[in-house]
């Protein structure tokens, strides 16, 4: 990247106001535009610098203060936000194409303003109108400038009553009528109702819904996506037979309208089927161009993805805003000293640093990470219609890391922005300082778009099965991304021995990234002997892997997304691009988070050592 003129930096960077943090930033070892642009770019500096502005000079993005809005103005104010945003054009369609970052560069900076804006937002045009795109074909095409124009408005049905993470056992139903090429969208009871749908509580005209489809004869071929008008563009009152309705006030995010909906025998036209991965002719014959049930399932779902891969991302912001908050507050606050007349801030002592520093290295770490996530993602989406099998393992590869990589960063985050809170003292808890309003908004990124335990099991299923595959035939650890490659020498890791001579050479990043690697090949071993334990004793499949979640795959899934992590931001800031004077810095913070990381682990590695010194009996006193 070109270095900008010294007037585009100054203009694209301004100088920082003086105040009470002049004499801190003044100490800085490295100049803080230099690493700014090496981060972001200044492609996307310039971008979020449009997209704030923009946001500045429109009196409709004003902050109300003093009062908290009704859930109704709340509501009605983000819709006419979200219109404005895409009014306004801040992004163009060839510019999420060209560049995928800048599509999460525009999510996050509206979710810096306000989450609940930033999700309505995402799941009109990117989950909603996305979907349209991925999964439907060229009859669905004319809904698009529809989608931009919000002359309609959508959600994204997946998740019922008494069904989210289990999505393939969803029970609304799609009976195809071969009489009036239509089918018959259903819900069977209140149990199969579509809930906690994004933007479906009052301003959704369309709706992507998931339902079993069946042809004639009975025969169900499993979960399929359809586009449902539930409500009059013009008059907002739902279609026939359509239930549909607010779920009413939550914890966090009230700007978004969840909500609920119910189809009671409702008729749509056989074209409302997206049918990319699997058609029906006007006859009433199934078809699709997949062979496997399973992975036709999975590309069912693949939009799920990119929605988990955002919310990566969404955690991130939220800990780097609690992070600058918390730490700008210690720089300032004053609390004892060397003598009664002196105070000092709080972030010259050890404990207040100690809490909130590995969380700052965390910021980085992960948006490292979750850019690396998505940009992979990306590529791995615009080469959908590619069935080779290099194709496949990117895929199944991608759908771990994700898998994986939410859970970890919004637990991360979840935990920082506490830690934040706490660190700020009583000032910590009031409302206008906006850490509880972080903490309440990147709650439910533990949950929806599936609960973070569940997900951690696709993980560990990954790792698992790869580690059969190469028992079983021989096959060869590794994968399009390379993150499994390191499990090739597998049991000669578990043979090495940790030798680092001093504490000072642990501050090299390499250091705490090889003793992951042996953590994770550790808890592999262990997964498998558990496993295989359970079913020896007579365990089906589902009850071995159930029975073997706790302290083996679940510490194995976020060992190996934790190690991935380190091993990204490792590379990163050992490369030869980085500007010199940002060398020491970066690698500093690379070595914090992978230690800090690793030290949560400590009890797990003390417990393998003395099991490794006494192997088939019991522990050791330990010298």
């Amino acid at each position: 990247m070109a270095a900008p003129s010294e007037g585009d930096a100054a203009s694209l960077l301004p100088d920082l106001p003086g105040g009470p943090l002049q004499a801190y930033r003044a100490r800085a070892s490295f100049c803080w535009k230099e690493l700014a642009l090496f981060l972001e770019g200044e492609d996307m500096l310039r971008l979020k610098k449009s997209i704030f502005s923009a946001l500045e000079d429109d009196p409709l993005f004003a902050r109300s203060r003093g009062h908290e809005l009704s859930l109704e103005k709340h509501q009605e104010l983000t819709f006419l936000r979200c219109k404005r945003v895409l009014g306004r054009a801040l992004l163009r369609v060839e510019d999420m194409v060209r560049n995928p970052l800048s599509v999460l560069t525009l999510i996050t900076c509206l979710g810096t303003y306000d989450w609940s804006l930033a999700q309505k937002f995402l799941l009109h045009l990117l989950v909603f109108g996305f979907a349209i795109y991925k999964s439907g074909s060229e009859r669905h095409l004319e809904y698009l400038p529809k989608i931009l124009s919000m002359e309609i408005f959508g959600c994204f049905a997946v998740t019922e009553v008494s069904h989210g993470s289990n999505a393939k056992a969803i029970r609304t139903t799609a009976h195809y009528d071969p009489a009036t090429e239509e089918f018959i969208l259903h819900s069977p009871d209140f149990e199969a109702a579509k809930f906690w749908v994004g933007n479906m509580g009052k301003t959704a005209t369309h709706a992507v819904v998931f339902a079993q489809l069946y042809t004639p004869g009975g025969r169900c071929h499993g979960l399929h996506s359809f586009l449902v008008q539930i409500r009059n563009p013009k008059t907002l009152l739902p279609m026939p037979g359509v239930m549909v309705g607010d779920i009413g006030k939550k914890l966090g995010l009230n700007g978004i309208d969840n909500g609920f909906a119910m189809f009671h025998k409702v008729r749509i036209p056989r074209r409302a089927l997206l049918n990319q991965t699997g058609d029906v002719t006007p006859e009433g014959t199934y078809v699709t161009p997949f062979k496997d049930a399973k992975q036709r399932f999975g590309a069912s779902l693949n939009n799920l993805s990119m929605g988990r891969a955002i919310i990566v991302a969404m955690s991130v912001v939220n800990l780097k805003l609690a992070v600058s908050i918390a730490l700008r507050f210690s720089a300032t606050r004053r609390q004892f000293g060397p003598t009664d007349e002196e105070e000092v801030p709080v972030l010259e002592y050890q404990t207040q640093r100690w809490r909130l520093l590995p969380y700052l290295a965390a910021v980085y770490a992960l948006d490292h990470f979750s850019k690396w996530l998505f940009l992979n993602l990306a590529e791995f989406q615009q080469g959908w219609e590619d069935r080779s099998t290099r194709q496949a393992e990117l895929g199944r590869e991608i759908h771990a890391l994700v898998s994986g990589s939410k859970p970890l960063a919004s637990w991360t985050a979840q935990r920082g922005i506490q830690e934040c809170r706490e660190a700020c003292g009583g000032h910590g808890y009031l409302a206008v300082n906006r850490l509880g309003d972080l903490r309440n908004e990147n709650d439910p990124n533990c949950t929806y778009e599936g609960d973070n335990n569940v997900l951690l099991q696709q993980t560990s299923g990954y790792l698992l099965g790869l580690l059969e595959l190469r028992l079983q035939g021989g096959a060869r650890l590794e994968s399009p991304l390379g993150t499994v490659d390191f499990l090739e020498a597998y049991p000669d890791i578990l043979d090495q021995r940790f030798s680092c001579p001093s504490v000072a050479g642990c501050l090299e990043s390499s250091v705490p990234l090889a003793a992951y690697e042996w953590l994770v090949c550790y808890l592999l071993r262990e997964s498998v002997q558990k496993v295989n334990q359970e079913k020896r004793s007579g365990s089906s499949d589902f009850e071995a892997r159930n029975n073997s979640q706790v302290y083996r795959c679940r510490s194995l899934a976020l060992a190996f997304l934790e190690l991935t992590v380190v091993r990204r931001f490792h590379e990163y800031v050992h490369q030869p691009g980085v500007p010199p004077p940002l060398r020491a810095t970066l690698q500093r913070l690379s070595a914090l988070y992978a230690l800090w990381s690793l030290n949560q682990h400590t009890a797990l590695l003390y417990r393998a050592e003395r099991r490794r010194r006494c192997p088939g009996g019991r522990d050791r006193p330990s010298r």
